[in-house]
């Protein structure tokens, strides 16, 4: 007997050379990305050598798992039954899911089998698995590698690129689906040659006819069925109201303030046709892709408008091909559709009982091929349910890896397919406690720690950092519970070990509070405005090289009791204005070696009581300007060696004392220009040898009072020239023996010239008095000194004119010849150059706080 429906499969088991299983029904639906189902109702055959007992026992299990194939014999459209159009057959196959015993039909077995597409195998399996920088037809692509079987993309849209995707406990098949129904793919099955190929589609013109031309184009005949052709006998086109506007948006912290919002509106021709979807978060950063997103949803929602659901006894109605209706009552219904869903149920007439009828029945769904079909999302994507932990990962040899935004990348616990590298997860942010426009906390996890994620929103795709956390390789940096009371942070040197760190440290600990920090190498520390330290007892601060204070304007020391600076080398205060010094009670200076000291200005000191100064070399003062030195009391100077003194300028000096010197040997004045000596009193010169004055000029001596020089031995008062003696009072000579000697002449000029005069004017003695004009070119002393018996005054005249009485001349003493004492040559002494005293400047080294080692 011919049979519209059989059975074929590489695995069937056989019963005395024939196959053990004929198969009686087919029941099954095929739709637009989804994993169909097939049950095939078969038994064993009607042979009366193969009881039903015996045929019961057939090897079902190893069917599981193995292709099937069930042939459909169409007959045609009825045209020309000699040709055959439309003739030939339909295969659906598939994958045994299951099978098993029914019971039985009078001498047959009865046996359930369920066929699946090889796509349902991807149900089977679930998995943690991230996918980076791949668009979502390379990820279909990686996934189905590991199914052997073939797969044929019909696709025409290009998809981009994306960062990060991760298969989060799903199956292959949720994972795929998911991201399939998210772009716009949808997918069905071609069956062919025993063979079922999973067909990926995102547009109408990838849809084919059915590969029976009875099946291009179907009649609608509700009524006066054909018994030589299939028909639609029921089809019910339907139009719906639906959403036309679809908005979404997301962000994207690298372009924080951008709006990428994406609107798209495909409005039907429909009242209410712009009802909003607002979708969010849209799962995308780019605007392109919220702009592509967004379009396909509208286009999902708009499939849904026109569709149509039909039946009849059809053979042909496959799930993704196209026909064209006709004789439909509504005109513009006449068009071509697209099958994106059929069910079918045969039932093939039972050839030992005749119980079992032949019957045919299909139901399908269609679309206009004029409209694109999306397919609803209907895959979930997984959340999370609270954080994970995952380990910092980065190339080999580096400690840290991060990129501009501190992000680091993570190994997660779940990632079998992680090796430990930087390629292990996309660029996680890591939170802070506090950030802001460029300010706020920063702390980047290093390689190998181990870190807290969350996920933003639940998403897997989008992890973050938010915590670190300690294991037993990265350990706490102190030892705990020992030290449970403290707490703090501590850094590690790249490289460094155990003991290089940065890092503070608080101990709360009753009696031993305290907080501790360390500087690996430098520290740096900036105050922008006023900073006060308030040290309730001690502080020592130790620097092991230079310390520089810089004070820009006052610096202010308060030290209550004792100050004790100890310098090992140099001591430099340079001060660019005023500096004050004030000891209350001593203040001591030891210098080991040179002590000099450089004031741009002024410079005071006062002393309330004794001042000593030794040294025990020399002692150099250079003054630029003026000097002026105030001494309440006595001012002794003991000099050992020499002094030598060198005035630029004038030197007053103001005593209201006496002034003492002893010299023990020669004083010794240069003076270049005039000496001017002031004396309100008496002066009083002891001189125990000589006295020498060498005068380059002119020399002046005015005195307010009496004058007189007391010689002990000879007394000369030589001139070059001419020596003048004058008063405006008397001029005494006075001595034992009073010898004026002129070596030319002598000359004594008077208004009256009186010699000896006596005591009455009768020249009652020797006395002489002349005019001075009286003697023609002068009188000679010599020959005046021996006239006697002249009491009285006598004229000119008379003593021109000659004598009145003889007048013997006196006999002389011939007076040794007075010799000039040598004059010395003038003492020149050699020029004291005195070299430029150089003050260093002393600079003051600033207070360093020693480092406080940790305990």
């Amino acid at each position: 007997m011919s049979r519209t429906i059989t059975l074929s499969s590489p695995a069937m088991p056989m019963l005395l050379g024939e196959p053990a299983l004929v198969l009686n029904r087919i029941k099954g639906e095929e739709t637009f990305s989804t994993l169909y189902s097939y049950t095939l109702l078969v038994k064993t055959p009607a042979n009366p050598l193969i009881p039903w007992q015996s045929a019961s026992n057939v090897d079902i299990k190893a069917l599981i798992g193995k292709e099937m194939t069930v042939f459909i014999e169409l007959d045609g459209n009825g045209l020309d039954h000699l040709i055959g159009i439309g003739r030939g057959q339909r295969e659906i196959s598939g994958l045994v899911e299951k099978a098993r015993f029914k019971g039985r039909d009078a001498n047959q077995a009865l046996f359930e089998i369920v066929i699946r597409p090889w796509l349902w195998l991807t149900t089977l399996t679930t998995d943690y698995k991230i996918f980076q920088q791949k668009s979502v037809v390379d990820i279909i692509d990686e996934v189905l590698a590991d199914y052997h079987f073939s797969y044929e993309k019909r696709l025409t849209t290009s998809y981009p690129t994306m960062d990060y995707q991760v298969q989060y406990g799903e199956t292959d098949f949720n994972f795929i689906e998911r991201l399939m129904e998210e772009w716009g793919i949808y997918w069905f099955y071609e069956h062919q040659d025993q063979k079922h190929k999973l067909i990926l589609v995102d547009h109408v013109g990838a849809h084919k006819a059915s590969p029976s031309e009875a099946y291009h184009v179907i009649d609608y005949q509700p009524e006066n069925p054909k018994a030589d052709a299939e028909y639609i006998s029921v089809f019910e086109h339907q139009e719906m109201l639906t959403s036309g506007r679809w908005v979404t948006n997301d962000y994207d912290f690298t372009k924080s303030r951008a709006d990428i919002l994406s609107i798209d509106v495909k409005a039907r021709k429909t009242s209410f046709n712009e009802m909003e979807v607002f979708h969010w978060p849209g799962d995308y950063e780019q605007p392109a892709i919220g702009e592509q997103l967004a379009r396909i949803r509208t286009e999902e929602r708009g499939s849904k408008g026109s569709r149509a659901v039909g039946s009849g006894e059809l053979r042909g109605i496959v799930c993704g091909t196209h026909f064209e209706l006709v004789g439909y009552p509504v005109n513009k219904v006449n068009r071509e559709y697209m099958v994106i869903s059929s069910e079918l149920d045969i039932q093939e007439i039972n050839e030992v009982t005749n119980k079992d009828m032949f019957s045919i029945h299909c139901k399908f769904t269609v679309q206009p091929t004029t409209k694109i079909y999306r397919h609803p999302q209907i895959v979930p994507k997984p959340r999370t349910y609270g954080p994970q932990n995952a380990i910092v990962v980065g190339p080999p040899g580096e400690e840290v890896w991060t990129d501009e935004y501190g992000r680091v990348k993570v190994r997660f616990t779940w990632d079998r397919y992680g090796i430990n590298r930087e390629s292990d997860s996309c660029w996680l942010r890591v939170s802070q406690a506090w950030a802001g426009n460029s300010f706020g906390g920063i702390y980047i996890p290093r390689v190998g720690h181990e870190v807290v994620v969350d996920f933003i929103n639940g998403d897997p795709d989008r992890p973050m950092i938010t915590g670190s956390l300690y294991n037993n390789v990265t350990m706490p940096p102190w030892d705990l519970p020992v030290n449970a009371t403290q707490s703090g942070l501590i850094s590690r040197t790249i490289g460094g070990g155990k003991s290089n760190y940065n890092g503070v440290r608080f101990e709360d600990k009753p009696g031993q509070e305290l907080y501790w920090e360390q500087a690996e190498r430098d520290m740096d520390r900036l105050t922008k405005n006023d900073e006060t330290q308030t040290i309730g007892v001690n502080s020592d601060i130790s620097v092991g090289k230079n310390r520089t204070l810089v004070v820009g304007t006052d610096y202010t020391k308060n030290v209550g009791a004792n100050a004790t600076y100890a310098i090992g080398s140099n001591y430099n205060l340079e001060v660019g204005a005023n500096r004050d010094i004030i000891v209350g009670a001593d203040y001591s200076k030891n210098v080991g070696g040179s002590y000099s000291k450089l004031i741009g200005s002024q410079a005071s000191m006062e002393i309330g009581s004794g001042y000593n100064m030794i040294v025990g070399g020399m002692h150099k003062t250079s003054v630029a300007g003026a000097v002026k030195t105030d001494i309440g009391g006595a001012h002794n100077t003991n000099v050992g060696g020499a002094v030598n003194t060198n005035i630029g300028g004038t030197v007053i000096t103001n005593i209201t004392g006496s002034v003492e010197k002893n010299v023990a040997c020669t004083v010794k004045n240069y003076v270049k220009g005039a000496i001017i000596t002031n004396v309100g009193g008496a002066i009083n010169t002891n001189v125990g040898g000589a006295i020498l004055t060498n005068v380059g000029g002119a020399q002046l001596i005015n005195v307010g009072g009496a004058q007189m020089t007391s010689v002990g031995g000879a007394a000369t008062l030589f001139g070059g020239a001419i020596v003048s003696v004058g008063t405006l009072g008397e001029l005494i000579l006075s001595g034992d023996t009073v010898k004026i000697i002129g070596k030319s002449r002598v000359v004594i000029e008077g208004g009256i010239v009186q010699i000896n005069p006596g005591d009455g004017a009768g020249c009652a003695g020797a006395g002489i008095a002349a005019a001075a004009g009286a003697v023609g070119g002068g009188l000679g002393l010599s020959a005046l000194a021996g006239l006697k018996g002249v009491g009285g005054l006598m004229s000119p005249k008379a003593i021109m004119g000659g004598m009145a009485l003889p007048i013997p001349l006196p006999v002389l003493p011939v007076w040794p010849p007075v010799i000039d004492p040598p004059v010395p040559p003038p003492i020149i002494d050699p020029p004291i150059t005195q070299p430029p005293i150089t003050q260093p400047p002393i600079t003051e080294p600033p207070i360093t706080r020693p480092p406080i080692t940790p305990p």
